[in-house]
């Protein structure tokens, strides 16, 4: 279940911003899928694998998310995902990277499923991409799976970072070493890039021999200084860390205009959502229908 999505328009003259001609602004597709590959990343985290079954390429700007309807036992039930491609599909592949929920539908379901496994996708959905202007510095911050929509922005800000047009730090909140996940991935990155600068925070426990990079605590605790009118931020993950980190960011006089925020809440954590109050209109025709009712 996604939270807050703001809008950008997409760039049409940086080539290295175009992803599949998607638009944010176009319709959605209706498509079905089946599971074609699985991977542990962790005891806690599962990377899938999922293939068009029309064979169509997946359309989508990088930081979007898809729904996906799954059926078990039970019936029928909706997740959203976002995707984690790292690089532009030409074959129908849609990555999904998955955490452990206890007791949640969809971990039973796909931590126990086998390939072959069916789904009806929609999308894309979400507005947590890069903006029309780049920034001059733009800070990519998540916990845990909320990485995944960051991943398929390297590719297009791979340009602009060899450019000298950005300046792009990532931070990122794991509980422990294990579930550093893409870690070859970021790593190298990060060597290929010098204006990219990764920050791991372990909220439980360092490795043995910590990198440069690699630190104890959380993410809020390493947001740099922020400049107003000029950085952007991504907040994407656990709504207390989304949260706290907005109101530290709103505290440094960061416009919230500069700061997108995709919060994860799992599915049974999902509060439901209170009765809308009656208008003065609808209260009149329930009074008027009980004096009926009274007559």
């Amino acid at each position: 279940m996604r939270g807050i999505y703001h809008s950008h328009s997409r760039r049409k003259d940086k080539p290295d911003l175009v992803y599949h001609g998607a638009n944010l602004l176009g319709e959605n597709s209706v498509f079905t899928v089946s599971l074609a590959q699985q991977k542990v990343l962790s005891d806690s985290t599962i990377e899938l694998q999922f293939q068009r079954d029309d064979g169509e390429s997946v359309v989508f700007v990088p930081g979007q998310f898809f729904r996906f309807v799954f059926t078990d036992v039970d019936g029928e039930f909706e997740r959203s995902y976002s995707l984690c491609n790292l690089a532009p599909d030409t074959t129908g592949i849609l990555m999904l990277v998955i955490s452990k929920v206890d007791g949640g539908r969809a971990t039973r379901l796909l931590f126990n499923t086998e390939c072959g496994l069916k789904a009806s996708v929609t999308g894309p959905f979400g507005r947590l991409v890069l903006p029309e202007k780049l920034p001059k510095r733009l800070f990519l911050v998540a916990t845990s799976v909320g990485i995944a929509p960051y991943l398929p922005m390297l590719g297009p800000l791979s340009g602009p970072l060899c450019r000298d047009e950005i300046e792009v730090f990532l931070l990122l909140g794991v509980r422990d070493p294990s579930e550093f996940i893409y870690a070859t991935e970021l790593v190298d990155f990060q060597r290929r890039h010098p204006r990219f600068h990764l920050r791991i925070c372990y909220s439980r426990r360092l490795p043995d021999s910590p990198r440069s990079f690699e630190g104890a605590g959380y993410v809020q605790d390493y947001l740099p200084a922020v400049v107003p009118n000029q950085d952007l931020v991504m907040l994407c993950g656990n709504p207390m860390m989304v949260d706290v980190c907005f109101d530290k960011l709103k505290q440094a006089g960061l416009p919230s205009r500069q700061v997108i925020r995709e919060k994860y809440v799992f599915a049974k954590q999902a509060a439901v959502k209170p009765p809308s109050a009656l208008s003065a209109e609808q209260k009149r025709l329930i009074e008027e229908k009980m004096q009926k009712y009274r007559s």
